[in-house]
């Protein structure tokens, strides 16, 4: 009986600590289970895809790869084919289970079939490619201006070409019109009418009797599978007899157009003339630095998947699958570039076009790397209408969305906002925010990434101090730097949270370094909460603002020096190893709630001491020996002494699993004291 009552108390323990904790903790071992099963032998494993081809939509003219990558079997070939085994259509290629599309036409479209072989094994999946025309508005021309009288009724044309043939919509000043608003109707019908604005089935707006009120902004936008485009216009409506004369439109009137349209083209040709060889000059000095420090570092140069030799880490690639030997890169593993070569295609970011319509209920956060961010709100049916997701249910889901602006000239920065862009692209995973789409109608292109109802994490921490924890943090470091003022308080975090915030972000961090690329600013600002309690790593990075203290201007570039290895600071050298650095510097946050680094030091204190080789972290008592341990070793001032995302994972998977046990085993020994 005794022992049958252990056992139930046992359960009950568990079940106190959370569904949330085990559940984690029974995929992290099946994981670490299976990841274990597949290096000891290759052939243990079924063949199959990893992932699996799915379909792609490519622009008329434009190049473009299907991927088709295998895992598992001894010695897998990979082939495409048309249809089921019909030979391919000219233009179209298969390489190494990549089939690749040069000059996209009509005739390539169709659906075709990836095979792989291995000895008398095969699996098949079959993909459809379509060839289509991006929108184009032709009516009415961007930047137009419509100056008419009050009373007149005004005709706007919305009309568009693209293929498969986009449909089109108004809107006034960003909000879309339709027939279940006030004073807008169909024009065929039955309210056609009464009401002041028709809306008809070719495109046509159609406004009665304007006033001024009725001046405004008005685009048309045109959609479809192929993507988006969106040109306005402005309506001025002037009281009678103020309506400006007309342009001339005789013989000496157009030649004077004609000639100053001449001259402006032929600036802006020479302009963009002088643009296009300055990035070119720039790239080539930037790809000749990056291959002579591949030479000195001894690396072999990473080529593009799909071509005849391919290899990750020094581990060859073949028939379109990676050879067992995933671990992430050493400390010489700088990333190979910070915008992929698919971003220099035209079009490449099409797919994430969302109109800017769709968001709502705007709010600032402070000022970024490339200009304003935001907190506003999408509807998530929305978007996946837009992008042709299947089994979409017609109700409003609206979510918070984190909106990046850019608004800066700068190459550089440019740079790095299209490497942000193509960094939440590429990685997928539930510990990573998801990249919900780019607002890129206008001038002003919004980056959108996911957010959470608890926001982040940095202010999450700070929530669950204790009126006395403040205080003494405040007369431990000053009132210089106050914790912001948080709006609702949290209960303390267990051990068994903490560690799994760490291991969260470990996790995030280690799907990045397989993917080669870095993140640059992990700290825990930039990773926001759930309500059940996981973290996910984002990239809000707010420069000016309530996090500007935490950024420091250095050779014209704002940079997080608290958490950033001396590397990073004094060569710009960003690598994996600096991201396990700046990893464990966030650690370190979750442990002490959010303290600033070398909070008592001023920032040139901190840069002498890093550049000295004296400055030193020191770990809260709240920190178990094991999780101290690791993160010392994480900031060895060495790269190549920092252990990998891999290894961190694995060490962190363990910790967690003895943390829960001897929370149990201690539970369990005070209900026995109790009896």
């Amino acid at each position: 009986m005794r022992l049958i009552f252990v056992v139930l108390l046992l359960l009950l323990v568990q079940h106190t600590i959370g569904y949330y904790v085990g559940h984690h903790l029974a995929h992290k071992m099946h994981h670490l289970h299976k990841t274990g099963r597949r290096h000891r032998a290759t052939n243990d494993v079924a063949l199959h895809f990893e992932p699996e081809p799915f379909n792609k939509k490519l622009e008329l003219g434009s190049s473009g790869k299907i991927h088709c990558k295998i895992a598992g079997g001894i010695s897998p070939t990979v082939q495409w084919y048309l249809n089921d085994e019909d030979p391919l259509p000219d233009g179209v290629t298969s390489i190494n289970g990549t089939l690749m599309v040069t000059d996209a036409d009509r005739r390539h479209a169709g659906q075709y079939t990836c095979k792989a072989v291995d000895g008398d094994k095969s699996i098949t999946a079959k993909i459809s490619l379509d060839i289509v025309v991006s929108p184009r508005v032709i009516e009415p021309t961007a930047g137009d201006s419509l100056h008419v009288t009050v009373g007149e009724t005004v005709v706007l044309n919305c009309k568009a070409t693209g293929d498969p043939q986009p449909t089109t919509h108004w809107d006034r000043n960003l909000t879309i019109l339709n027939h279940q608003q006030n004073g807008v109707g169909i024009g065929d019908g039955v309210n056609a009418s009464t009401a002041k604005l028709l809306l008809f089935k070719n495109g046509t707006l159609l406004i009665k009797d304007v006033t001024e009120e009725d001046s405004d902004r008005y685009g048309c936008t045109a959609g479809s599978a192929a993507g988006l485009a969106r040109n306005e216009l402005m309506l001025v409506v002037h009281k009678e007899g103020e309506l400006p004369p007309q342009e001339s439109t005789g013989v000496g009137g157009k030649a004077v157009v004609v000639s100053i349209s001449v001259a402006g083209a032929y600036m802006v040709l020479v302009l963009a003339l002088m643009v296009y060889c300055r990035r070119r000059r720039l790239k080539r000095r930037q790809r000749g630095e990056k291959m002579e420090q591949e030479i000195i570092e001894g690396r072999e140069k990473l080529v593009e998947d799909g071509e005849e030799k391919v290899k990750v880490n020094g581990v060859p690639a073949q028939n379109g699958r990676l050879l067992p030997h995933d671990r992430d890169s050493g400390a010489d593993n700088s990333e190979v570039s910070g915008i992929s070569r698919a971003s220099k295609k035209s079009g490449q970011y099409d797919h994430l076009t969302v109109p800017r319509t769709l968001l709502t209920d705007q709010i600032t956060l402070g000022r970024g790397e490339f200009g304003e961010v935001l907190l506003a709100k999408i509807d998530m049916c929305q978007v996946k209408k837009l992008k042709n997701v299947e089994e979409i249910v017609d109700e409003v889901d609206i979510k918070p969305v984190l909106v990046k602006a850019l608004t800066t000239k700068d190459e550089t920065q440019l740079c790095e906002f299209r490497r942000q862009l193509d960094l939440f692209s590429r990685v997928r995973h539930e510990n990573i925010v998801k990249l919900i789409g780019l607002c890129n109608e206008s001038e002003i292109h919004y980056m959108l990434l996911e957010h959470t109802e608890w926001g982040d994490l940095k202010n999450f921490l700070i929530s669950t101090r204790t009126p006395e924890e403040t205080e003494e943090y405040l007369s431990r470091v000053g009132p210089a730097l106050p914790p912001p003022t948080v709006t609702r308080t949290s209960p303390p975090l267990s051990p068994q949270h903490r560690a799994l915030l760490a291991t969260h972000l470990a996790t995030a961090a280690a799907k990045l370094a397989t993917k080669r690329v870095t993140h640059r600013d992990i700290a825990a600002r930039n990773c926001v909460i759930t309500s059940k309690l996981q973290l996910k790593l984002s990239y809000p990075a707010l420069t000016r603002g309530p996090d500007s203290h935490e950024y420091h201007k250095l050779h014209e570039q704002v940079i997080p020096l608290r958490w950033l290895p001396i590397e990073v600071v004094t060569e710009g050298d960003y690598s994996t190893k600096s991201d396990v650095y700046m990893f464990a510097a966030t650690v370190w946050e979750i442990y002490t709630k959010a303290e600033l680094p070398f909070a008592k030091l001023n920032d040139n204190s901190v840069l002498e001491r890093l550049k000295a080789g004296t400055l030193e972290w020191t770990v809260p008592a709240s920190m178990p020996e094991s999780i101290s341990n690791l993160l010392k070793r994480c900031w060895s001032t060495s790269p190549s002494d920092r252990p990998q995302f891999t290894d961190i994972c694995e060490e962190l998977n363990s910790i967690l699993q003895d943390i829960t046990s001897e929370n149990v085993s201690r539970h369990s020994t005070r209900e026995d004291e109790n009896q």
